[in-house]
């Protein structure tokens, strides 16, 4: 059955509407959003990457209605609002990891969900500045990313608004004895009462971005192509402290781009992103992350020792789309991209 989503679409809210921090209401509908989403039962195309570390899958067209509160007119098939861009659909990736190899849940939060577009700078190569955007308005968490691409292809950037909700009361204990290397501070509590977990639930948080427009060009984006994304992101705590983590991700890299042929590189995209950010883990938080060597993902997991995956770097991206869906070197052929295109206007 089709869902239909309000704010994770691809139609910018303007930076002077952007909801505050302590808006509950909001906060509440982003999660439920986030959480039907990813349990959507119409995933398909299961594909296996890196030796079964990663599964993606897409949702094919039809699956969702779009209706954003920003956006004039209707509900609609097209996440832009724009006719002609049905096609832009929704691909999730799926990793789960085991405490012993790959970092406990503190570990996990201290990595992906604290200060986390502080600590996206250190694990994507191409993301060259982030500037903070909202201090005009008195709005936090919104941010420009720019992204430097190699010679010959027109620079990106991407303007988003960030949010992190936490769990609650259950997460606020000491790291367990499975991830020892973790520190006392683990994640406050969230606002929203649904993204608590219960007594006996998995302990979980998620990270949201969704794209956002300002009513003048901010100056360091001068010379870059906006592309625009909105992507949700989940790591939870499963039976025996194994980590479940998830990531749906929509986005147009903007100018010229075929939609049919970004489209066709969203999966390889998603898989790739994590041999990088757990590389930058193992180095960040060690010993409890992987073992990845130059070159190559050597993890000690069942399935990437039956099958050992060549691990591509972000450094030269074509595409980028932020931490949770770069798109690695190769991806697009960078003639698209040759040709510098006027910053679309919302």
């Amino acid at each position: 059955m089709p869902i239909t989503l309000h704010h994770l679409t691809l139609v910018p809210t303007p930076l002077s509407a952007v909801p505050d921090p302590d808006d509950s209401a909001f906060e509440q509908e982003l999660i439920d959003e986030g959480r039907g989403l990813l349990s959507h039962d119409g995933w398909t195309e299961r594909k296996s990457w890196h030796g079964g570390v990663v599964e993606t899958y897409s949702l094919p067209q039809g699956s969702v209605t779009y209706e954003p509160k920003n956006g004039a007119g209707g509900a609609s098939p097209s996440p832009t609002g724009k006719s002609g861009e049905e096609g832009i659909l929704w691909h999730k990736r799926v990793s789960r990891f085991k405490a012993s190899e790959h970092g406990g849940y503190d570990t996990w939060w201290k990595a992906v969900g604290e200060n986390h577009i502080e600590q996206e700078k250190e694990y994507v190569d191409n993301l060259v500045k982030v500037v903070d955007i909202g201090k005009s308005e008195g709005k936090k968490d919104c941010f420009l990313k720019l992204y430097k691409l190699p010679f010959g292809a027109t620079d990106r950037s991407f303007m988003t608004h960030s949010v992190v909700t936490s769990p609650s009361s259950s997460s606020t204990q000491q790291p367990s004895s499975q991830d020892p290397n973790a520190s006392s501070s683990s994640p406050p509590k969230s606002k929203s009462k649904s993204s608590s977990p219960s007594s006996n639930g998995p302990r979980e948080f998620l990270v949201f971005s969704h794209p956002i427009t300002t009513p003048v060009e901010v100056k360091e984006e001068k010379n870059y192509v906006r592309g625009t994304q909105a992507t949700v992101e989940r790591v939870r705590e499963l039976e025996g402290g194994e980590i479940e983590w998830s990531c749906a991700s929509l986005s147009t890299p903007g100018g010229n781009i075929p939609v049919k042929l970004s489209e066709g590189k969203m999966a390889a995209s998603l898989a790739d992103a994590v041999p990088s950010i757990l590389t930058w883990i193992s180095s960040k938080y060690p010993p409890n992350a992987s073992s990845i060597k130059s070159g190559t993902y050597t993890s000690t997991s069942d399935a990437s020792a039956r099958k050992p995956a060549q691990l591509r770097t972000t450094k030269d991206a074509a595409n980028p789309g932020g931490g949770m869906g770069v798109m690695p070197a190769g991806r697009l052929p960078l003639e698209l991209f040759r040709r510098p295109v006027k910053l679309r206007e919302f």
